[in-house]
C-alpha cells in the first residue's frame, strides 16, 4: 500500500526493496479483476493529494532537519 509505505518513511523507517513473484491470472485461468476504473483512479488520486499537502506542510522541518545534518533513517 503506497500510503503506508510513505507514512512509515516519513517516520524514520527506511524503505527495503525486496523482490515478489507475481503472476496475473487470465479469465480463461479463473482470473477477476475488482479494479474499478473511475472509482479507484479517484481513490488514487485524492490519495496522492493528500501526501503532496501533507508534503509540503513537512517540507521546513525536512529543510530543517538537512541543515543540522540529521540521519534521514533510523538503523
Amino acid at each position: 500500500d503506497t500510503e503506508a509505505v510513505v507514512r512509515l518513511a516519513w517516520r524514520g523507517v527506511k524503505p527495503v526493496n525486496i523482490d515478489a513473484p507475481v503472476k496475473y491470472l487470465s479469465a480463461e485461468e479463473g482470473g477477476v479483476s475488482h479494479f474499478r476504473y473511475g472509482r479507484d483512479n479517484v481513490l488514487l488520486t485524492w490519495m496522492h493529494t493528500r501526501l503532496m499537502v501533507e508534503f509540503v506542510l513537512r517540507l521546513p522541518g525536512l529543510l530543517i532537519r538537512r541543515l543540522l545534518k540529521k540521519p534521514p533513517f533510523q538503523d
